[in-house]
C-alpha cells in the first residue's frame, strides 16, 4: 500500500480559542479529509481586522511546507459577498473569505481565482463552502471540479511608503505581543532611497530620533530606542527591555518617516 502524504491545514482566524467555532470546523475538515494535518497559526487577530490577519499569514505561510493548505477565517461572516475564494500562489493553496483580504495578502495579484458559493444561513454558514473546498484540495481535484471563476471579487490594498529623494514616509502597520511597532518601509526600499546616505528615523514625531540601525535589540542600552530591520525585512522600532508603542503612544497608521542627507 503506498504511505499517504499528509496534508498541512494552517488556520488563522479572529475567534478565541475556546469558540466552539473551532470545534466545529476542525472536525470538518478531518471528517472531510482524515490525512490533514492542522496547524494554527493564529486565533487571536483582532475581531474583522483583515490587515493584522493579512500580516500575520503573508509572513508565516512560506515557512510551512509547498503544498500546504492556508485557511483564513477573519470577518468570514460579514463581508460583502457570500462565498470563499480560493487561488494559488507560490505553490501554497489559500483559501479566504471574499472581504478584501486576497489585496491585503498579496500586492500587485494575478493568479486566477476561484470562488465557493455558499447560502447564508445561521451564524456558520461559510463552513459548508470550508467543507467543499477541503474536500476537493485533499482528493487531488481541480478547482473547476468544486468551485467556479472568480473575476469580480472584493479587493483591497497595502498601505505603502511613498518616497522622494530625501525622505521615505511610511507608517505603522502592526504591533507584536511585545509592543514592538512595525513599519511598512522595507530594507530594499530604505537601501534604495538612501544609498548609504547619513539618516534619521523620525517616530511620530521629531522628538523621538534614531540615527543608526541596530543588529539586535542589545545594541543599545535597556530603555532606549532603536531601530533594526526584523525577520520580514521591514523596518521595527522597539525600546530595549520596553514597549515602544504603548510608551510612545504609537498605534496603527502612526507615521514613521526617514529623512536622509547628503555628506
Amino acid at each position: 500500500m503506498d504511505e499517504v502524504k499528509p496534508i498541512v491545514l494552517t488556520l488563522t482566524t479572529d475567534w478565541n480559542q475556546q469558540d466552539y467555532y473551532l470545534g466545529m470546523l476542525k472536525g470538518r475538515v478531518v471528517s472531510a479529509c482524515p490525512f490533514v494535518s492542522i496547524m494554527d497559526i493564529s486565533h487571536q487577530i483582532p475581531s474583522f481586522n483583515n490587515s493584522h490577519a493579512a500580516f500575520v499569514v503573508r509572513n508565516s505561510y512560506m515557512h510551512f511546507p509547498t503544498g500546504s493548505i492556508h485557511l483564513v477565517m477573519v470577518n468570514s461572516e460579514s463581508g460583502p459577498n457570500d462565498r470563499l475564494l480560493y487561488f494559488k500562489k507560490n505553490d501554497h493553496h489559500f483559501l479566504i473569505p471574499d472581504n478584501g483580504l486576497i489585496g491585503l495578502l498579496f500586492k500587485d495579484f494575478s493568479e486566477t481565482v476561484y470562488a465557493i458559493d455558499y447560502t447564508e444561513v445561521g451564524s456558520f454558514a461559510s463552513l459548508s463552502a470550508v467543507e467543499i473546498a477541503t474536500t476537493g484540495l485533499c482528493s487531488n481535484r481541480a478547482p473547476k471540479e468544486w468551485a467556479i471563476l472568480a473575476t469580480d471579487y472584493e479587493t483591497h490594498t497595502q498601505l505603502r511608503a511613498t518616497i522622494d529623494e530625501y525622505v521615505i514616509s511610511g507608517s505603522v502597520i502592526y504591533i507584536d505581543s511585545y509592543h514592538n511597532a512595525i513599519t511598512n518601509i522595507s530594507q530594499e526600499l530604505f537601501d534604495r532611497v538612501g544609498r548609504s546616505r547619513r539618516f534619521d528615523i523620525l517616530v511620530q514625531s521629531n522628538h523621538n530620533r534614531v540615527s543608526t540601525v541596530s543588529n539586535t535589540y542589545r545594541d543599545v542600552e535597556p530603555g532606549d530606542l532603536l531601530a533594526l530591520f526584523n525577520s520580514a525585512n521591514l523596518l521595527e522600532i522597539a525600546i530595549c527591555n520596553g514597549y515602544a508603542a504603548q510608551l510612545l503612544n504609537l498605534n496603527i497608521g502612526s507615521s514613521v518617516r526617514i529623512k536622509f542627507y547628503e555628506a
